[in-house]
C-alpha cells in the first residue's frame, strides 16, 4: 500500500472468538467479513476529514495563518477543511484484505506527512481505530457471524 497505514486483527475483537468458532466461517466466507470490515473502516477514516478529529477525539491543528492567506490567494474564496484541498487524500483511502486482517491507508505520497506530521507540518491523524470505530466493527463482525450460524443451522 501507501505510506501511511495500519492494519488489526479480527481475532483480537473482545467477545468474538467464541462466534468465530460457532460459525465454522469458510475462507469465502472470512474474505466477505474482511471486505466489509475495510470497506467500513475507509468511511470512518473518511469521515475524519469532515470531523477533523483523531481517531483519539482530538481536533486537528488549524492551518497555519501564511497558510491560509497562500489559499485565500490561490483558491478565491477558498474554504475547505483542513487536509481536503482537492480531495487527494481523502479520496485515496483504501483496503486490502490479508488472511486475517484488513490493511487501511492512503496511497498518496504525501500520506505519512499529514498522519504523523513532519518538519513544520503539524501531524493530523487520520488513519486509526476510536472506540466508537470499534465497536461499529464488533456489530459488523457480530452481524455477520449470526448470520452465518443461522444458515448452517437450517
Amino acid at each position: 500500500m501507501a505510506a501511511a497505514e495500519f492494519s488489526f486483527d479480527l481475532r483480537e475483537l473482545d467477545g468474538l472468538a467464541k462466534l468465530f468458532e460457532q460459525a465454522k466461517l469458510s475462507s469465502q466466507d472470512r474474505m466477505q467479513l474482511l471486505r466489509n470490515i475495510g470497506v467500513e473502516v475507509e468511511t470512518q477514516t473518511q469521515e475524519r476529514f469532515d470531523s477533523q478529529l483523531s481517531p483519539e477525539g482530538k481536533r486537528w491543528q488549524d492551518l497555519a495563518e501564511k497558510t491560509k492567506r497562500y489559499y485565500a490567494r490561490k483558491f478565491s474564496g477558498y474554504r475547505r477543511s483542513i487536509l481536503v484541498g482537492a480531495g487527494g487524500l481523502r479520496d485515496s483511502i483504501e483496503s486490502q484484505v490479508n488472511d486475517w486482517s484488513v490493511l487501511v491507508g492512503a496511497t498518496k505520497i504525501y500520506a505519512a506527512t499529514h498522519q504523523f506530521g513532519r518538519g513544520n507540518i503539524p501531524a493530523r491523524p487520520y488513519l486509526g481505530i476510536s472506540s466508537s470505530n470499534a465497536a461499529d466493527i464488533a456489530s459488523i463482525t457480530q452481524r455477520f457471524l449470526a448470520e452465518r450460524i443461522a444458515e448452517r443451522a437450517v
